[in-house]
């Protein structure tokens, strides 16, 4: 994998973060012991602000701009978990298509070998769609994909991706790197008790004491006050407290460090609550739109422009658009299918001059999907795909919806010279961030 001047940057950028933010932490952890040793209370440092202070005394802080125009260093946003302690937190702002998710194993492999000083442990890997899902633990499962050789490399090897459901025990967190891939919704809703990952298993071995050792229960509440515990109704036993065997609370006694991808995602209170319940060590955002306004919900360490992607070429150019201001959008269909046409004869040509494989692909937008959102009126996908079939010769095979109603690109590798998709149709698939580096023609009808 190419390694970009723009991502390097980024990685170098978060790489003297943490260095910094390690040696402030150390400092303030020395200082406490020593009070300590002097049977003092030891004080209270904000050792994450002092690293923000530092780096902003250094000029290499992002600006945003305020209500006349200046230009300024926002202040340190802090964040706590569950039980007060202070929680780093940083976004890296990076525009679509700047390899989010490759950068985010760039900075868990620095987190490991930094921060933490370790090779295991667990990352709560957390994203806002099922698209994203998809296309994340599809590429975090491949042992040949850049993504994972990156957690290896962090890890010594030893990587353990999870999703939920599955059941691990407290000596995979102690020696392995247990990646927890989930969505945002699986976690954060007002009513968490209705929810799996709040609910008591027994598919967590060794994080929690037995049940009727109530002097263990004790301890450990000592050490982590916010775990959820059984009452009477759930089974709880008489005589002492009882913590919940739940993937939550093996979040919050782990201390995840939490990777946020699309962090802007994350910003209402039930999700910012959700994440300090977690007890995170760690929060590390990916966005390409943090929010700096009123809320001003993030820490942005650094910025990646739109013209670091044009320098590196990642965005195809040029971008041409046409606006047709008349006739229906069958007229416009009809267009796109002949830029395609044009494209698939120069792709041609590349393959037998060069042997490079493209194979361009239409990208279709359409008004609805679905079968009971057929209204008069409204260009549905159906309409599309039978259009396409009949009166542009789409071939068997070429057309595959991507929709809440059908994904049928599941079954497909869009790489794949083998692969016979031509045209993809799509209502709000564009929102969610997918991969298809082929989509060369975009034909919006609505």
């Amino acid at each position: 994998m190419k390694r970009l001047e723009y991502q390097e940057e980024t990685v170098e950028r978060f790489t003297s973060y943490l260095e910094t933010l390690v040696a402030k932490r150390d400092a303030a952890d020395r200082f406490a012991e020593l009070a300590r040793q002097n049977q003092m209370e030891p004080p209270v440092v904000d050792w994450c602000a002092q690293t923000w202070e530092a780096l902003k005394a250094a000029g290499v802080l992002p600006k945003a701009k305020d209500a006349n125009g200046a230009h300024f260093v926002p202040p340190w946003l802090p964040r706590a978990d569950g039980i007060g302690r202070p929680v780093p937190n940083v976004c890296l702002r990076l525009p679509t298509g700047a390899g989010k998710t490759y950068l985010a194993t760039r900075g868990i492999e620095q987190l490991q070998r930094l921060y933490y000083r370790r090779s295991h442990g667990l990352v709560l890997w957390i994203v806002p769609s099922d698209a994203i899902y998809s296309q994340t633990w599809k590429a975090l499962a491949n042992r040949e994909h850049p993504y994972r050789m990156t957690l290896e490399r962090a890890s010594g090897g030893r990587v353990k991706l999870l999703r939920r459901g599955d059941a691990f025990a407290k000596v995979d967190a102690e020696n392995y790197l247990c990646v927890f891939v989930m969505m945002m919704a699986a976690a954060a809703r007002q009513e968490t008790d209705v929810l799996k990952m709040f609910q008591d298993t027994g598919r967590y071995p060794g994080f929690f004491p037995v049940e009727d050792d109530f002097e263990a229960q004790r301890e450990l509440l000592k050490l982590v006050p916010n775990l959820e515990m059984l009452d009477l109704a759930e089974g709880a036993w008489g005589g002492g407290p009882t913590v919940k065997q739940s993937l939550g609370n093996v979040l919050c006694l782990t201390r995840p460090t939490v990777i946020l991808d699309e962090g802007h995602t994350a910003y209402t209170p039930t999700r910012r609550k959700t994440l300090a319940k977690f007890n995170p060590s760690f929060i590390l955002e990916l966005s390409a739109t943090p929010n700096r306004a009123k809320e001003q919900q993030c820490n942005v360490l650094h910025s990646v422009t739109g013209m670091a992607l044009k320098k590196e070429e990642m965005v195809k150019l040029p971008l041409n658009l046409h606006n047709a201001g008349q006739g229906d959008w069958k007229d416009t269909l009809i267009a796109a299918n002949g830029k395609l046409e044009e494209l698939q004869a120069l792709a041609e040509r590349e393959l037998q001059e060069s042997g490079r494989y493209v194979r361009p692909i239409l990208l279709v937008r359409v008004e609805r999907t679905g079968k009971d959102q057929t209204e008069a009126g409204k260009v549905h996908a159906d309409h599309v795909r039978k259009f396409l079939h009949e009166r542009l010769g789409a071939k068997e095979g070429e057309v595959a919806e991507k929709s809440s109603a059908e994904d049928q690109l599941s079954v497909h590798n869009l790489m794949d010279d083998q692969c016979p998709v031509r045209f993809i149709l799509t209502k709000a698939a564009l929102q969610e961030g997918w991969d298809c580096p082929f989509a060369y023609v975009l034909a919006l009808l609505d």
